[in-house]
């Protein structure tokens, strides 16, 4: 075997060395492709995952569907204590959510109430309704209770210890329609009373909040509407449960059958007079027929 010159033993080691840049390159090269292929599945998964908001928006309508208010064209339609009604209900289930949850408010000594500043009842209702709307702290009352307010302490009288909520919020969906935005929210029954089309954790109807965009490109409150989603559970209801009769009166019922069983039997007892009457003329007939027949034999004797 020849010696390797020393010319040929570099020319060699610059050839693998240039293989193995070559093999570098191509493995960051595969590496930066799959890499950028991730980048772009998060992307898109970023981009069309709208859970974030959904979130957010359950937490900003908590309050209005806990207390389950008809729908409304504009908020100027609205009864303004429904909203105040439904900011503190709002924050209280969302400080209930939270870390600390409710200790972080003080307590009225004389009542036990929960002591809701009024500072954080005007800003959510600025944050659901905007900057226009304008709120009048007071004492109110609801179908449920009443609300003190008390100046000197700056807050709200809560008695937290009643069930208020009829339903929770669940976003089905955020989409848009001229212009507006429409956040489509399931009602889930807060209690087992209200369960009446499903279970527990499936809303039994939707709606659909109109938000408007105002200042600073923010979405705030400006109708509620019927939404044309049904659940399924309502539809299955409506097709798997018998029909009944709501006029049906079962003494009346049993009245009318009784009538026509008389009837019945009074016409049987017509029919039975008329067959036997039929039957004493057929009898009486044949009487004569046999008288007859008798007297002519006695006269063809004699």
């Amino acid at each position: 075997m020849a010696k390797m010159t020393r010319e040929e033993h570099i020319r060699m080691q610059r050839r693998r060395g240039r293989q193995f840049t070559g093999l570098v390159v191509i493995l960051l090269v595969v590496l930066g492709a799959i890499s950028m292929i991730s980048w772009a599945v998060k992307g898109v998964a970023a981009l069309t995952d709208d859970s974030k908001r959904r979130a957010e928006y359950e937490k900003r309508l908590s309050g209005l569907v806990m207390l389950d208010p008809l729908p409304f064209d504009s908020v100027e339609q609205a009864d303004p204590l429904l909203f105040r009604e439904a900011a503190i209900w709002g924050i209280v289930y969302r400080a209930g959510s939270e870390p600390g949850g409710l200790d972080k408010y003080d307590r009225d000594i004389d009542t036990g109430s929960l002591i809701l500043p009024a500072l954080e009842v005007d800003a959510y209702i600025t944050q659901l309704l905007g900057p226009d709307y304008q709120v009048e702290d007071g004492t109110f009352e609801s179908n449920e209770m009443t609300y003190v307010y008390d100046e000197d302490k700056g807050g709200y009288l809560v008695p937290v210890t009643g069930q208020v909520a009829r339903y929770y919020a669940e976003v089905e969906s955020i989409s848009r329609r001229s212009g507006r935005q429409i956040v489509t929210v399931g009602y889930i029954p807060a209690s087992s009373e209200d369960l009446t089309l499903g279970a527990p954790t499936d809303p039994v109807r939707y709606m659909e909040y109109v938000f408007d965009r105002g200042e600073g490109r923010q979405w705030y409150l400006s109708a509620l509407q019927e939404s044309s989603l049904k659940p399924a559970s309502s539809v299955q209801q409506n097709t798997d449960q018998p029909q009944y009769d709501l006029d049906y009166n079962p003494t009346e019922a049993l009245q009318d059958a009784l009538s026509s069983d008389s009837s019945v039997l009074d016409a049987g007892g017509d029919e039975a007079a008329v067959s036997s009457q039929e039957a004493g003329d057929a009898q009486a007939e044949d009487e004569e027929a046999e008288n007859a027949e008798t007297e002519a034999q006695s006269n063809s004797e004699g």
